[in-house]
C-alpha cells in the first residue's frame, strides 16, 4: 500500500509543472527589448565574409554544441564541450577567445569538467552537456550548462555560473531548481535576450516523457540569478526554441519539431506579452530533420536563420533570410553540403562592433567559425530590404 502511495505522490508532483506555471507573477513591467541586442555600433562599408576553425581536431576526440557571445569591444567568447563520445566521463567544457580585429582564436582550454562540476554542485554528475553563454547588458556573462546524474539528457539538469570580467574568471556553479519531480528533465540549447530592465529571458526544454518548452525569467543579482518559469508550449512536440524580439512586447519563438511525422518543419509561436503566454503551434516552410539551429534578428528586423536545410540529415547547414516576420523564407547561403557528415548546432550572436558570429559542430571533430557583416548579407541575391 505504502508503494502505491508513493507511485501516486510522484505522479501528482510531476504533474504540477505541466498544469501550472511556478511563482506566477503580475503583468512586466518591461516596455521595451534593450538596443543592445541591435547592435550600436557603425558596420563596417565594405562585404566582411570569412570562415575559420577554433580548435585543432584531436584524433578520438568529438566536438558539439558550441555557444557563442560578445566578451567586450572587439571580443568575442565561444564554449563548447569535447571528450570521446557525447555523455562519456571525459568530456568537458571548453572555451576560447576571439580578437575580432585580428580574426584569431585562443587556445582552447578547460572550462570545467564533470569532477569540478561535482565539487562546486556538491552532487555527483555523471555527465556533461550543453553550454549556453551569453551577455546582460551590464557586462556580465552567464553560462548555463547541463548535467546528468543519472539516466541519459532526458534526466538533465540546469546549472549556471556567472562572470564578471568576461569570462575571464567564474563564480562556482548553482544548480536551478526548475521542477519538484527531483530537478531533472530541464536542458539548454540557445541563448537568451534580455529586457531593459535588466532581465533575461531564457529558451529551455523538457523531455522526460512528454516534450516541450519552457521561458525562464531570469533576474541577475551580481553573484547569482533568482528565476520564475513559464510553460511556452503544450503540444508535446516542440523543443530547444531559439527567441527573438519583435516590438516592445513582442516575441517570436522557433522550435525543434519532435514529431514522428516522416517530413517535418520547424515550427513556430508568438507572445504578445513577453513570454508568460503563447500562440499555438503552426509549421514554417523550413524543412527540418529533427536537429538544432538557432535564429537572430538583424537590425530591420529581419530574421536570420542558421538551419539543417533537409528532412532527413545534417549533412548541410544553410543560412536562411525572412524579412516577413518567418511566413516565408530565402536560402541566403549554402555554408557545409557534404554528403555522410554532419554539420550541426549552429549558434548566431552580434558583437557590439555589429559583426556576425556563428559557430557550429564541423563533423564532430571541430567548431567552425564563420563571420560576416551586414554589408556582406545586403549583397547576397536573396535579401530583400
Amino acid at each position: 500500500m505504502t508503494r502505491y502511495l508513493m507511485i501516486i505522490l510522484v505522479c501528482i508532483l510531476y504533474a504540477i509543472p505541466l498544469i501550472r506555471t511556478y511563482q506566477r507573477s503580475g503583468p512586466p513591467s518591461i516596455k521595451r527589448i534593450d538596443s543592445n541586442q541591435e547592435g550600436n555600433r557603425s558596420h563596417p562599408a565594405e562585404p566582411l565574409y570569412s570562415e575559420s576553425f577554433i580548435n585543432d581536431e584531436i584524433a578520438g576526440i568529438q566536438c558539439h554544441a558550441s555557444s557563442i557571445t560578445s566578451a567586450g569591444k572587439d571580443r568575442m567568447v565561444s564554449v563548447w564541450y569535447a571528450g570521446s563520445r557525447e555523455g562519456a566521463k571525459d568530456v568537458a567544457l571548453y572555451r576560447s577567445f576571439l580578437d575580432e580585429k585580428k580574426n584569431s582564436w585562443s587556445a582552447a582550454e578547460v572550462l570545467i569538467n564533470r569532477e569540478d562540476s561535482s565539487g562546486e554542485l556538491k552532487r555527483y554528475v555523471k555527465k556533461i552537456g550543453n553550454p549556453v553563454i551569453f551577455s546582460d547588458k551590464k557586462d556580465r556573462l552567464y553560462l548555463f550548462y547541463s548535467t546528468v546524474s543519472i539516466g541519459g539528457w532526458s534526466g538533465a539538469s540546469i546549472n549556471y555560473k556567472v562572470s564578471l570580467d568576461r569570462g575571464i574568471t567564474w563564480t562556482a556553479s548553482r544548480k536551478m531548481v526548475l521542477s519538484p519531480f527531483l530537478n531533472l528533465t530541464n536542458n539548454v540549447k540557445n541563448k537568451g535576450i534580455v529586457l531593459d530592465d535588466g532581465s533575461i529571458v531564457l529558451p529551455v526544454y523538457h523531455e522526460f516523457i512528454k516534450k516541450y518548452s519552457q521561458m525562464i525569467r531570469v533576474r541577475p543579482d551580481t553573484y547569482k540569478v533568482t528565476y520564475e518559469i513559464k510553460k511556452a508550449t503544450y503540444e508535446h512536440k516542440a523543443i530547444q526554441p531559439s527567441i527573438l524580439p519583435e516590438d516592445e512586447k513582442g516575441l517570436v519563438a522557433f522550435f525543434r519539431n519532435m514529431d514522428s511525422d516522416e517530413k517535418k518543419y520547424i515550427l513556430m509561436a508568438q507572445s504578445n506579452d513577453l513570454g508568460n503566454t503563447w500562440t499555438g503551434l503552426q509549421n514554417t516552410t523550413l524543412p527540418h530533420p529533427n536537429s538544432g539551429f538557432d535564429m537572430i534578428r538583424l537590425r530591420n528586423g529581419t530574421y536570420l536563420g542558421a538551419i539543417n536545410k533537409s528532412f532527413d540529415n545534417r549533412d548541410n547547414l544553410t543560412l536562411v533570410i525572412s524579412n516577413d516576420r518567418g511566413r516565408t523564407w530565402k536560402d541566403l547561403k549554402v555554408i557545409e553540403n557534404n554528403p555522410d557528415n554532419e554539420y550541426s548546432y549552429p549558434s548566431i550572436s552580434r558583437s557590439e562592433g555589429g559583426i556576425y558570429h556563428m559557430t557550429y559542430t564541423y563533423e564532430r571533430k571541430r567548431v567552425k567559425h564563420v563571420m560576416f557583416n551586414e554589408a556582406w548579407i545586403k549583397s547576397q541575391t536573396a535579401y530583400d530590404d
